[in-house]
């Protein structure tokens, strides 16, 4: 009895479809990595210019002289202000955010936080842009969506965003060199201030520019990985053809 061999035949088309589904599950990998970056850098742009641009940075709080704790703060650029308006029915205190005077000294650690500040502000602003637009202007499919040099810049604006924390080695940070600015009066503060909302949000913000950098080197680690297996995968194609 002679056996008949079957012989499967595989239509070019089957391998195209093949391929097109293996590259989708590929690409989709580094596209979730790049979705992920671009959230984590909005969420730190967002946190730095909350923590930057309010007058909540540092904080000194006061007990003498209440019957509940008063806290005095301040911002990189702005100090917490009061206004005392009085009227027929009482006064009230009213609280802003004021540019600093010049009878208070910037130190070299107040202005190197400052810089940093204006540096991360600066940069970050670029990269969002820049995100920005090659999501509009790579429409082909073939088009690379990450970059080598992204994950640098990302841990750089982390580092500039950590070092805005020198605020907390400066002037503004001890309480013989800010009282001038002291509109309540008879209150006293401690010597050294304590950290308060906007510098722990600038502490959030440096680590979601960390967290940025680790999945932009995943994204293009990733990108670069598809790049390879589709080209090796069209090479093997006419062959399995």
């Amino acid at each position: 009895n002679k056996t008949r061999q079957k012989h499967s035949f595989i239509s070019p088309r089957s391998i195209v479809i093949q391929l097109d589904d293996a590259t989708m599950a590929n690409s989709s990998k580094s596209q979730g990595y790049s979705l992920v970056t671009t959230i984590f850098a909005v969420t730190a742009f967002v946190l730095m210019w909350t923590a930057s641009m309010r007058c909540n940075f540092i904080k000194f709080t006061s007990t003498s002289n209440t019957s509940e704790p008063i806290s005095f703060q301040l911002g990189i650029w702005y100090y917490q202000f009061w206004s005392m308006v009085t009227s027929s029915s009482g006064t009230y205190i009213f609280e802003s955010c004021h540019g600093y005077p010049d009878a208070v000294i910037l130190d070299d650690s107040w202005k190197s936080a400052r810089a940093f500040s204006v540096i991360a502000f600066v940069l970050s602003i670029i990269m969002i842009v820049s995100v920005c637009v090659e999501a509009c202007v790579n429409n082909n499919d073939k088009a690379e969506i990450t970059h080598s040099w992204k994950a640098p810049v990302y841990l750089f604006l982390a580092i500039c965003q950590g070092l805005t924390l020198l605020l907390l080695n400066s002037n503004a940070c001890k309480s013989s060199e800010i009282s001038i600015l002291d509109d309540l009066g008879r209150l006293t503060f401690p010597d050294t201030c304590s950290l308060a909302t906007g510098g722990k949000l600038a502490i959030s913000s440096a680590a979601f520019w960390a967290a940025a950098a680790v999945s932009s080197l995943l994204a293009h680690s990733a990108e670069k990985k598809e790049i390879a297996e589709d080209v090796d995968a069209g090479l093997r194609a006419p062959l399995n053809a």
